[in-house]
């Protein structure tokens, strides 16, 4: 069986870590895998955390980079580190579920032309499903495994978060391009380049992580950092993904129906009820702007 690598990018949110690392120790399985959290400069009130917790518990692999290298260099730094078959770069401000690592691994014996993957988020761009109130992570992944059956279906790209690669795939096409500089679209370019080299890009469609999503820079330098990023990937792949979004469909609108089938159920009636009740206003609208002459 194969093995996984998790790799953790550290930047001061402490309270954020300290939830990750309780899940870690109730949720992983250090006999199927290894974790590797990589300290980029913290404050000290980080720093020191990690300090006292690696003495502790040893079976936590802890890196200190000797300057901040900022998210991409860190994440290659580890993905060079890593010593299984596949890698996970895993986001501080996440929370695993049970099996965790056994989802990860059985997605990838799957199918040998899988090469990137990442499960259901809670907040993500595309593939995911809030957490409401009255649900925790654990019912999510239970609900999943009730109602839903696991294909693994064919995504654009995986997503960041919990971004899940191939060690072959790093060894033929590198690591994040740095080029991206601090962040912002450096994992969905990797995902591309792994599908131009023939590798799939999936779904982790029965496992499900918590993600806050917060911005990890201040407004004027994200703004800045977007705009900049976004010029670099649209002039690599802009084509490239719009026509792969034409022949993608995305599996979380049909995984959620079955999951949730009577909430889904209402939901889609209000939508319709919302639309028709559109439709008669607009009408409505229109009648009586004729004759009251409305210019």
């Amino acid at each position: 069986m194969n093995k996984i690598s998790v790799i953790i990018p550290i930047y001061n949110a402490l309270d954020d870590l300290k939830i990750l690392i309780q899940s870690l120790k109730n949720n992983f399985n250090f006999a199927l895998g290894e974790i590797i959290l990589i300290n980029d400069c913290s404050k000290d009130e980080t720093t020191n955390y990690l300090q006292n917790f690696s003495e502790q518990n040893p079976e936590f692999k802890v890196i200190y980079n000797e300057e901040n290298f900022g998210f991409i260099k860190t994440c290659n730094k580890g993905m060079q580190i890593a010593k299984n078959e596949i890698v996970v770069l895993l986001n501080s401000d996440t929370i695993i579920p049970k099996n965790f690592v056994e989802k990860i691994i059985k997605c990838f014996e799957s199918d040998s032309q899988i090469g990137v993957a990442s499960p259901i988020s809670s907040c993500s761009v595309v593939y995911f499903i809030p957490l409401e109130k009255g649900y925790s992570i654990q019912d999510i992944n239970n609900r999943l495994d009730k109602f839903h059956k696991t294909t693994y279906p064919k995504i654009l790209a995986a997503e960041g978060f919990c971004f899940c690669i191939r060690k072959k795939v790093i060894e033929q096409i590198g690591c994040l391009d740095e080029i991206y500089g601090k962040g912002y679209h450096e994992e969905i370019d990797f995902a591309l380049r792994a599908q131009k080299n023939g590798w799939e890009n999936v779904l982790i469609d029965n496992l499900y992580v918590y993600h806050t999503r917060q911005a990890s820079f201040g407004s004027d330098e994200r703004k800045k950092l977007i705009q900049q990023n976004n010029k670099i990937f649209n002039e690599r792949w802009g084509e490239f993904v719009e026509k792969r979004k034409k022949e993608l469909k995305n599996p979380i609108p049909q995984i959620y129906q079955e999951i949730f089938p009577i909430k889904s159920f209402f939901e889609n009636i209000f939508s319709v009820k919302r639309i028709q009740n559109s439709v008669i206003i607009r009408f409505l609208f229109i009648k009586i702007s004729k004759k009251i002459k409305i210019n």
